[in-house]
């Protein structure tokens, strides 16, 4: 009898054993789903981001970049105004220098 009883609960626990598993792996798969979903969103909205990055980057560089360009010609057109005033202002000194009868001074040829 006791036989007979303990084979009936084995039975009866591996039924349920069998059933509990496979409700669950049902639940599992179902999750695994999901995630996998979540994981594909996610991969493209990174993407995307990265895409809008790169485009935001590409804007600013190409940005910056003109305005080196414009303060580059700004300065040597600011460089070339000294450079004649400069040459200006020598030649006056010189006209001042022989007005006042300095001898020029001998060149090195």
């Amino acid at each position: 009898m006791d036989l007979l009883v303990a084979s009936i609960n084995a039975v009866v626990v591996a039924v349920v054993g069998g059933a509990v598993a496979w409700l669950s792996k049902g639940r599992f798969d179902a999750l695994d789903g999901k995630v996998d979903r979540f994981e594909a969103r996610l991969d493209r909205r990174v993407d995307s981001l990265g895409s809008r990055f790169d485009g935001r980057i590409d804007t600013l560089q190409s940005h910056l970049e003109g305005r080196i360009d414009t303060l580059q010609s700004h300065l040597e057109g600011r460089m070339d105004t000294l450079q004649s005033s400069m040459d200006a202002t020598r030649s006056d000194l010189t006209q001042v220098a022989l007005a006042v009868g300095v001898r020029p001074r001998a060149q090195n040829d």
